[in-house]
């Protein structure tokens, strides 16, 4: 650790006998158990209210990694005007296995229970709707088509193409019909309704709620990095946690079964939820990363995993149509 860390951990009520750098942080060992400290470039409000939601939902039983305040209590520590640090608590365990259906479902469980108990525990007035709320998923979505239609002029104006390029032309036709047509029929549902009732009920979302940000040690899990947290429709939590496992999985029709089971077992879906879960695991939002990976990184050297990440991608398109169906229709 350089002179500026040392000088922001003197801030903290705690000693520190050992510390060694991980992605992005130093991991440290103190007189009061394991903490990462970070560099923080976020909003001190949101910090403020995501430590709120840490603090309740740790006195709701979960284990999450809470901030950890300075001697002063303030969440972040300023370091001669221009840096802030954030010193948060580092839990055991590894990350969830994509592969172990038992710690997949227990998660599922998990965030079923934390979705009920990260409803309405904070008043929500005008500030924290504007501050706090997610963005509009059918705004994202018409934003993402935009984005889509944008990269594929760019590439049909090059001479020479490369195999990614070429796949891309090749079979953007299809895939922006499929994703106008999730736009549209997301504008068509009841999104907008559910949307509302998150803001006016006070429903939060993790935010990024995959495999990475779950953690299983002990006989127990943990779930951490709550920086994407937002005032959401939490369903999105489960479209996420399940477009990542499902596309790793081959779309396997009874593990995605069996993955809402679990969670309806906590917190059943309503109709509309449902339906909104569907078109969004519809949306072909990996064919989307995918291009725009390429599009803001170095367009002369794609990697080779990047076309293998796309030839996978259209190899599972009709199971994950197929599944995105069994959501909405048949699923009980």
């Amino acid at each position: 650790m350089n002179e500026r860390d040392l000088q922001v951990l003197e801030q903290y009520p705690f000693t520190v006998n050992g510390s060694w750098r991980t992605r992005g942080a130093f991991l440290l060992d103190t007189s009061v158990g394991r903490r990462l400290i970070r560099e923080f470039s976020g909003s001190a409000y949101k910090l403020e209210k995501e430590q709120e939601l840490l603090v309740h939902l740790k006195k709701c039983g979960y284990l999450v990694d809470q901030v950890e305040p300075d001697k002063e209590g303030r969440l972040a520590t300023v370091y001669r005007e221009y840096y802030r640090f954030v010193v948060k608590e580092s839990l055991d365990g590894r990350e969830c296995d994509t592969r172990s259906e038992s710690e997949i479902l227990k998660a599922a469980s998990l965030l079923a229970g934390m979705h009920r108990e990260m409803r309405g525990f904070m008043e929500v007035g005008e500030e924290e709707r504007v501050r706090l709320a997610a963005p509009d998923a059918v705004e994202e979505l018409g934003r993402h088509n935009r984005e889509l239609r944008k990269i594929y002029a760019f590439i049909r104006r090059k001479n020479r193409k490369n195999e990614f390029e070429s796949a891309y032309l090749h079979c953007f036709p299809g895939i922006l019909e499929e994703a106008q047509e999730m736009e549209r029929r997301l504008s068509e549902s009841s999104y907008r309704k559910l949307r509302e009732r998150a803001m006016s009920e006070g429903h939060f979302c993790h935010g990024e709620y995959i495999h990475h940000n779950i953690l299983v040690g002990g006989g127990q899990m943990a779930v951490i990095n709550f920086e994407k947290f937002a005032l959401d429709v939490q369903v999105t939590d489960l479209y996420q946690f399940l477009r990542k496992i499902l596309e790793k999985q081959n779309y396997d029709l009874r593990l995605g079964s069996r993955i809402l089971q679990a969670y309806e077992k906590v917190l059943p879906l309503s109709e509309g939820e449902r339906e909104y879960l569907g078109i969004r695991l519809c949306y072909p939002e990996k064919f989307w990363k995918l291009a725009n990976y390429y599009y803001n990184t170095n367009k002369a050297w794609i990697p080779g995993k990047h076309m293998e990440k796309l030839e996978r991608f259209l190899a599972q398109q009709e199971k994950r149509v197929s599944f995105s169906r069994e959501v909405r229709y048949n699923f009980r």
